[in-house]
């Protein structure tokens, strides 16, 4: 009887499981599923974003999450898929634009790594049972996350901005200290 036991609990990691022949499931869903959805969702949410002008970061910007309902034969928002319905929560959008463009990544860039082939499953599935999907070019890795994990690194986020913030302020504050001693 212990042995079943041990059995199931490598069969079962949070929302992740594997059945008897070796597929994965996360939440019921095929990965393969998932990924698809988690391509659709992205090209939707930052290609809708990209044609929303560009605008100073707002610390309300941070608390914004937009759900978008996805059925399978499309909406006037959606494309038509091949995948069960389902709901795409975007976390942050305008911070995260503001995030990219920090970093250099251009939008036609990401789009293409994340969304224009399938992304390669991490076969070692994280403690919580969550989901790694690593894309074709090696550049991005989408991890799943339960609404807990969600919250808590959206509360984070304005301090990623704020570091960056402060940082740059430090940076002039001390190039002008320089250039005042040369004077």
């Amino acid at each position: 009887m212990g042995s079943g036991k041990a059995a199931k609990s490598k069969d079962k990691i949070g929302h992740r499981r594997v059945d008897k022949t070796g597929a994965v499931t996360y939440k019921k869903r095929s990965t393969s599923e998932l990924m698809a959805a988690i391509q659709l969702g992205i090209g939707q949410s930052v290609g809708g974003l990209s044609s929303k002008p560009e605008r100073d970061l707002l610390m309300q910007d941070f608390a914004v999450i937009e759900s978008v309902f996805f059925p399978s034969e499309g909406s006037n928002l959606t494309p038509a898929h091949h995948c069960s319905d389902f709901r795409f929560k975007t976390y942050a959008p305008i911070a995260f634009r503001y995030f990219r463009e920090l970093f250099s990544i251009q939008t036609d860039d990401f789009l293409l790594s994340l969304c224009d082939q399938p992304m390669k499953e991490l076969s070692n599935p994280g403690a919580s049972g969550s989901i790694f999907y690593l894309s074709e070019d090696d550049e991005f890795i989408i991890k799943t996350v339960q609404h807990k994990e969600a919250d808590f690194l959206q509360k984070l986020l304005p301090g990623y901005y704020m570091v960056r913030d402060s940082q740059s302020r430090l940076t002039i504050f001390l190039n002008l200290s320089a250039n005042e001693s040369h004077v």
